[in-house]
């Protein structure tokens, strides 16, 4: 039981910048220039000029067969690109304001929108232990461009819940298909339960969290860093009970350890997936006083019903655009 669900969930490293391009441009012709008199050598160079995809985070995520088709189930946080979207926020409070109040509005809005909707540009499967070497040359597929000509491939809860949803068959066919090449197996939809049954439920919680799942680095030139994950890890396992349980309720509070990198990763019950990772608790470590904060061994678990309710979605997407494309 606890195999099928390893072979299930996918290591993921999203990529952004940590400049604009403006300022990418800057520091490029600044690091040209230093190479230029000599301050820099071509090394350094290769190593300092390049600042794009130079932020990076991991997170999980669960392959699923729904319908037919192939998807990916995370958290949204593990998509959300934090810092494009506040980007996004500024460049409209930047631009000369309309004459028009209403108008003003409604860019405003607009801009909102795109900034809650915004996901990372590029996504790196980051490789299983064992796949392969440096020496191979070999990066796995990846996603980019997701969010091209909108949300179409992919969709966000926008009411607290914290998940999210990719469709691959559309146009990351090839994704899925090395995925099963390179041993993964999606579970289905029909693998989806409600949720916990009760309080004290035994579950166990399968996914990559960063201090115990990532075992090594490839080293890697920067060239070759800019266009996959440097990282190769296994999943871990994650054992415990639920501690909190309530119909009114959309989470659940699981005892185990859940830390950083497990955000995504399902949450298994009686060979069924119940809930998805999207938090760890935490408890103030300095009286509140400076917002310092610990996180203790509880995870906070969203239930699996809005799982199959996201993927519905985003299976009416699909046929919309399949039928588009007809």
């Amino acid at each position: 039981m606890l195999r099928r669900w390893k072979q299930a969930v996918v290591h993921l490293e999203c990529a952004t910048d940590s400049k604009g391009f403006a300022e990418q441009d800057q520091h490029f012709e600044e690091m040209r220039t230093q190479l230029q008199e000599g301050k820099l050598s071509k090394e350094e160079f290769d190593r300092k000029a390049l600042t794009s995809r130079d932020v990076r985070f991991q997170g999980t995520a669960l392959f699923i067969v729904h319908a037919g088709r192939r998807y990916l189930v995370t958290a949204r946080h593990v998509l959300w690109d934090e810092i494009e979207a506040e980007r996004c926020l500024q460049e409209e409070v930047q631009r000369p304001p309309s004459r028009f109040e209403n108008i003003q509005q409604l860019r405003m809005e607009a801009a909102a929108e795109r900034a809650r909707q915004e996901i990372f540009s590029i996504i790196f499967r980051v490789r299983k232990f064992g796949e392969d070497s440096p020496a191979s040359r070999f990066h796995p597929n990846f996603l980019m461009n997701v969010s091209a000509g909108g949300p179409h491939t992919y969709t966000f809860t926008d009411d607290g819940l914290d998940l999210a949803v990719i469709s691959l068959d559309e146009r990351y066919s090839e994704f899925a298909d090395e995925l099963v090449a390179q041993g993964y197996a999606p579970v289905g939809s029909d693998d989806i339960a409600d949720g916990p049954d009760s309080e004290g439920q035994e579950v166990f919680a399968v996914g990559f969290p960063g201090t115990t799942a990532v075992l090594g680095r490839f080293m890697l030139s920067a060239a070759e860093a800019h266009w996959t994950s440097t990282d190769f890890s296994l999943p871990v396992t994650s054992f415990g009970r639920v501690s909190m349980l309530h119909d009114g309720l959309p989470f659940f509070w699981v005892d185990m350890s859940i830390y950083p990198g497990n955000s995504g990763g399902p949450v298994v019950a009686n060979d069924q997936l119940v809930g998805i990772v999207t938090a760890q608790a935490t408890i103030s470590v300095d009286g509140g006083a400076r917002g310092m904060t610990t996180g203790i061994p509880f995870g906070y678990i969203i239930k699996s019903r809005h799982v199959l309710e996201l993927l519905r979605i985003q299976e009416q997407k699909d046929l919309k655009t399949e039928a588009w494309r007809r």
